[in-house]
């Protein structure tokens, strides 16, 4: 019966030994969970810390996107006005020179009138001489008319004996010659007028007209047609002696 007490007491002893251990390998084991956690937990702070942001930041942070913001509008707003007057230079430009094209035409027209360009074309030849033993001789009113005759039916540009002719020439008897456009030609007068052949000559022809008359008087006159003929510009410059300009209106 001792034996068997002992042998209690023994198992009783063995059991609280084991009781203990595992109490104290679970207290370990709460201890080590609980470090980790505490680790887990500043870790996390941490990261949370670095990452968020402060108040004061995100208040600069939009400041600046607003003004990132309103210095994009300005920009696009400048590019428009620059892409509107880029227009506006470019539509003058195709004004300016629409109306550089115009006037450049009207001043080639006016100086082919003026009789300061040389010019070709088909056209017509006149030729006056005196008849023979000179009883008719050709005189300035002759050629006046003739040249008349020649700017009636449409001729562009006219010349006698290489002088260029305008509308505002005159020609003056001068003796046995003609004076015109300040230089004097003499017999054999040629006329030169280019336009229309048929239209020329059928003014120049026309049964009982100018050229019927003067060969009615004597004169020999020749009519011819040309199919390209050259007329020099004119030479010199006009002198005005009496006209000036005038004032400007106030």
């Amino acid at each position: 019966m001792k034996v068997a007490v002992e042998r209690c007491r023994a198992g009783d002893t063995e059991g609280g030994q084991v009781t203990r251990a595992h109490q104290l390998g679970f207290a370990l084991l709460l201890l080590f969970a609980g470090f980790l956690l505490v680790v887990q937990l500043r870790a996390n702070q941490a990261f949370l810390s670095r990452s968020a942001l402060p108040s004061r930041r995100l208040e600069d942070l939009t400041v600046l996107i607003r003004r990132q913001q309103e210095s994009d509008r300005r920009l696009k707003d400048e590019v428009a006005e620059l892409e509107a007057k880029r227009e506006e230079y470019q539509a003058g430009a195709a004004r300016g020179r629409s109306l550089a094209v115009t006037m450049q035409t009207e001043l080639s027209q006016l100086r082919e009138a003026l009789g300061l360009t040389g010019v070709h074309g088909p056209g017509i030849r006149v030729v006056l001489e005196a008849s023979s033993g000179q009883t008719s001789v050709p005189q300035a009113q002759d050629l006046a008319d003739v040249a008349n005759e020649l700017w009636a039916a449409g001729a562009e540009a006219v010349a006698v004996n290489g002088v260029r002719l305008r509308a505002t020439d005159g020609f003056l008897q001068h003796g046995g010659a003609v004076r015109v456009a300040g230089k004097v030609i003499r017999d054999p007068f040629t006329i030169t007028g280019i336009g229309d052949p048929d239209a020329l000559e059928g003014a120049l022809l026309a049964r009982g007209g100018l050229i019927d008359g003067l060969r009615g008087i004597g004169l020999n006159i020749t009519v011819s047609r040309l199919r390209d003929v050259m007329l020099p510009p004119r030479s010199g410059a006009d002198i005005f002696r009496v006209v000036r300009p005038s004032a400007p209106a106030k």
